[in-house]
C-alpha cells in the first residue's frame, strides 16, 4: 500500500494530537486542536501507510502587504524513524508544491539550517533553492503561561 498525503480539517483533531504526541512528545488537546484546524490559515498535512502516521508538515499561508499572492511558510517536517530514506518526505514536498499551484500562492518556502545536512538534501531534491545569503534569524523570546 502507498503513501496517503492529506491536509488535516475539523473532525481529525484526534490526528492532529497524534502528530504532536509522536513527533513533538506533547499534547494538543481537542479544543486546541479544533481551534488550530479550524483556521484556514493553519496547515497540518500528514503522511499515512497503511493507516499510520509516517510524518507530517507544519505549515502558515502568510499575507505580505507588498505581494498580491499569499505564500506558504514551512515551519516544520518530520518523518517517522522507520520511515526515513523511503521517499516520505519527498511525497510531503510534493504536497505542497501541490498546495502552491492549487492555491495560486507566489511560492512556499522554508528555514533550514545548513547544518542540516538531511533537510538541505530534502530541499535540494524536492526544488527548492538557497535565495539569498547570510541571512540570520533573530528570536524575540515571549512568555507563555
Amino acid at each position: 500500500m502507498g503513501v496517503v498525503i492529506r491536509r488535516l480539517k475539523s473532525g481529525d483533531e484526534t490526528r492532529a494530537g497524534e502528530v504532536a504526541a509522536t513527533f513533538k512528545a506533547a499534547q494538543f488537546p481537542l479544543p486546541r486542536a479544533s481551534r488550530f484546524l479550524a483556521n484556514p490559515a493553519n496547515y497540518l498535512i500528514v503522511a499515512e501507510m497503511a493507516g499510520e502516521l509516517a510524518g507530517f508538515v507544519l505549515a502558515y499561508r502568510l499575507q505580505p502587504l507588498d505581494r498580491e499572492a499569499p505564500q506558504l511558510f514551512v515551519y516544520e517536517i518530520g518523518v517517522t524513524s522507520q520511515h526515513r530514506h523511503g521517499g516520505i518526505g519527498t511525497s510531503l514536498m510534493g504536497y505542497v508544491r501541490e498546495l502552491v499551484a492549487e492555491e495560486s500562492l507566489m511560492e512556499a518556502f522554508v528555514l533550514a539550517d545548513q547544518r542540516n545536512d538531511a533537510a538541505v538534501r530534502l530541499y535540494h531534491g524536492t526544488g527548492g533553492h538557497v535565495e539569498g545569503t547570510g541571512s540570520v534569524l533573530f528570536v524575540y523570546p515571549g512568555h507563555v503561561a
